[in-house]
C-alpha cells in the first residue's frame, strides 16, 4: 500500500527539522498524482499561506494551488464545532459556553483541546460530496515531536476518563481513525544531527501502538557528499597544506566533517527505525517557492 493511499498524513519531528516544509513537499507530490488534498495546520498555525503567498482564511478552507486546499485549526474553533454539533444551535453554545464558569472548565479537562483538534480532522477525513470524499488525502502539519505524541495520545486519554457518553464516543470513533494503519499514517522529520536523530529514534520507541502507522523518516537538509569515497580527502589534503589554499582546505574540512556526520545520522535511523528513509536535499535559499517544494515532493516517488 502507498504512502498517499492513506486517508490521513501526520507529520512530525523535533522543532526546527523543517516538518512544515516537508508537510507541503508531500500534499504538493500528492497533488501530483491527481489527488485532491487538505493541507491542515494546527494550534491555530498559519504557515502554509505564507509559503505560497496567498491570502489564508484561518479556519475556514482556502486553496493553495489548485488541487491543493489548506485550513488552520484551533482548539477553540473545533470546540465550538464538537457542542455545535452536539446541541444543533449556535446561540445555546454561545450563550453556555461562552462564559467565565465554562471557559475554564473546558480549559481544565485534560487533553480535550489536542482532542477537538484530531476531532476536526476526523470530520474533515468523513466529508463527503457527491457521494465520493471530499478530500482524497488530508496532511496534518502535527506538532512537534512531544505535543505531537501527547496530541496523538489525546483520544484514549478520553476514552478513560469518561468511561461512557458524548465524550467518549466522539474518542473512541477519532481513535478509530488514528490507530487504523490502513487509514492513517505517521511521517517523521529530522536533520542529519545527533540531537535531533536521537529524539527521533526516541520517539519512534514511545509511539507504542501507533508504530504500525509509522511509514517514513525523512531526512532533511542533506548537502552533497564534497568526495567519494570521503577517505580520498584524507590522501589529498596533505599535498594542500599550504597558506594559498588555507581557506578552500578549511572548507573542505567541514565539508568532509558534515558528510561524516551525515552518514552515523543515516546508520543511526536505519538501525533504530523499522521504515523507508527518504532524504531531501539542503536548498540554499530561504525563500521556498511551490516550484522548490513540488521538487522536494518529487523524492518520495520511491515511497510509493
Amino acid at each position: 500500500m502507498s504512502l498517499f493511499d492513506r486517508r490521513v498524513l501526520l507529520v512530525t519531528g523535533k522543532g526546527g527539522v523543517g516538518k512544515s516544509t516537508v508537510s507541503a513537499a508531500l500534499a504538493l507530490e500528492a497533488v501530483r498524482r491527481g489527488k485532491r488534498v487538505l493541507l491542515a495546520e494546527v494550534g491555530g498555525a498559519t504557515r502554509m499561506p505564507e509559503l505560497f503567498a496567498v491570502q489564508g482564511q484561518g479556519y475556514a478552507v482556502s486553496q493553495l494551488t489548485p488541487g491543493l486546499h489548506t485550513l488552520s485549526i484551533t482548539s477553540a474553533a473545533a470546540i465550538e464545532d464538537y457542542i455545535v454539533q452536539q446541541v444543533r444551535v449556535r446561540a445555546i453554545y454561545k450563550l453556555v459556553f461562552r462564559n467565565r464558569i465554562m471557559g475554564p472548565f473546558m480549559d481544565a479537562v485534560p487533553g480535550l483541546h489536542d482532542l477537538v483538534q484530531l476531532g476536526k480532522v476526523f470530520d474533515l477525513e468523513r466529508e463527503r460530496r457527491r457521494g465520493r470524499p471530499t478530500w482524497d488525502l488530508i496532511v496534518v502539519d502535527a506538532p512537534a515531536t512531544g505535543h505531537g505524541l501527547t496530541m496523538l495520545s489525546a483520544p484514549a486519554s478520553m476514552m478513560e476518563l469518561t468511561v461512557a457518553g458524548p465524550f467518549h464516543e466522539n474518542a473512541r470513533v477519532v481513535h478509530e481513525l488514528f490507530v487504523d494503519p490502513a487509514r492513517t499514517g505517521i511521517v517523521l522529520v529530522t536533520l542529519p544531527e545527533e540531537m535531533p536523530v536521537n529524539e527521533t529514534v526516541d520517539l519512534y520507541q514511545r509511539l507504542g501502538a501507533y508504530q504500525p502507522q509509522v511509514l517514513a523518516c525523512v531526512l532533511n537538509e542533506i548537502h552533497e557528499d564534497p568526495f567519494a569515497p570521503l577517505d580520498a580527502w584524507e590522501t589529498a589534503r596533505p599535498f594542500l597544506d599550504r597558506p594559498a589554499l588555507r581557506e578552500a582546505v578549511g572548507y573542505t574540512d567541514r565539508a568532509v566533517r558534515r558528510a561524516r556526520q551525515q552518514d552515523e545520522a543515516r546508520s543511526r535511523l536505519r538501525d533504530g527505525l523499522p521504515v523507508s528513509l527518504t532524504e531531501l536535499p539542503y536548498l540554499y535559499r530561504r525563500d521556498l517557492t511551490p516550484g522548490a517544494l513540488s521538487e522536494l515532493g518529487q523524492r518520495f516517488a520511491e515511497a510509493g
